[in-house]
Order: structure tokens, then sequence, then C-alpha cells
């Protein structure tokens, strides 16, 4: 199961670094023409349970983010996740008890940093503002989002998110990947 965490977690930053990479042919390219974050995402997500259930299994996220320029390289703002999947228990003991289901509600804070005409960072972070389930357990997901613009108002995000339990009866990991589009705000003229 470690090995798992560690393979997925690598993962999120080998496919977020090509993005950063891409930062050295910005200079061809024109800038972005919307300096506010008003986007729409999806993305997958890998949901471990490894207290209590011991399962893995995957789950799509839908989310909002919106972020203002409250300086010239400084957009600070909100995110709002919507995420469900499945769980499959690694080693089941019954045939009746082996899948579940994940549901998460999140909102947190988003920030774009740097140069927010051209590729900007984004940082998002959730502390607890949230509720989560898993195999009808109350969690509040802590997340932490980064990523970056990768091709005109297109970005890419990683995000970890950890679920921690009330009842202390679960504990619950979940690294995904998320694809987003800037609809953004045009500068007037």
């Amino acid at each position: 199961m470690k090995k798992a965490v560690i393979i997925a977690v690598f993962l999120l930053f080998c496919i977020t670094l090509p993005a950063q990479a891409a930062e050295n042919e910005s200079a061809a390219e024109s800038p972005r023409d919307y300096t506010w974050l008003i986007g729409f995402d999806g993305g997958l997500g890998m949901p471990m349970e490894f207290y209590d259930l011991e399962a893995v299994g995957m789950d799509g996220h839908l989310s909002f983010d919106f972020a203002y320029p409250v300086r010239e390289n400084l957009a600070v703002g909100f995110y709002f996740t919507f995420g469900v999947g499945f769980l499959s228990r690694v080693h089941p003991y019954s045939p009746y008890d082996q899948f579940f289901t994940p549901f998460k509600i999140n909102a947190g804070l988003m920030m774009e940093i740097g140069d927010l005409e051209n590729k900007p960072f984004l940082l998002g972070f959730a502390p607890c503002a949230g509720l989560g389930f898993i195999d009808m357990d109350l969690v509040l997901p802590v997340e932490i989002r980064f990523g970056r613009f990768f091709y005109g108002n297109w970005y890419l995000m990683g995000s970890v998110t950890y679920g921690i339990s009330l009842a202390k009866e679960t504990a619950y990991f979940e690294p995904a990947i998320i694809v987003g589009y800037n609809f953004g705000h045009k500068k007037r003229k």
C-alpha cells in the first residue's frame, strides 16, 4: 500500500513538471487575454483507505475556481469541488461488503501567483472546509492543490487530499490530476 501511495505522488509531480518546462517557450507565445480566473475543471483521483477497509479505487472531480487580481502578480479567490467514485477492498472477507462509494464536497482558498498574463502558478488550500463520507464514516478533507497554466487558458493541477475522520475509524488519502479551462474576464481597454 505504501508503494502505491509513493508511486501516485511521484506521478503527480511528473505530470505537472512539463507545464513548468513550457515556461521557456512562453516568449514566442502571446500573453493571456484573461487576468481573472473563472474556471471549470474536472479530474480523476485515486482514493485509498488504509486504516480500516484497506481499499483502493477511482473517483471523478468537478470544480469551480475563481481568483480576482489584487496585485500585479497575485490573484486571490476560492474554489468548490465535488467528487464521487468507488472503493474496492484489497482483502474482502465477504462479496457483499467489498465495494464502497466515497463522496466529498470541499471549498478552499485559490491563488494565482506570478505574471497573471503569462502562465501563472496556481495554489489552492482547503483546511477542513467541507465534508466527505467513506463507508458511512464522516471525514473532513484537507486538500492542497498546485499547478500552472500550460497553454492559453488551459491549466493543469495536482491535488492531494487527506480525510480526517471524526470517529478515528478511517484514514483516507487521495492524489488527483485536474485539468481546467479559464473563461476569465477580459481587461477593458
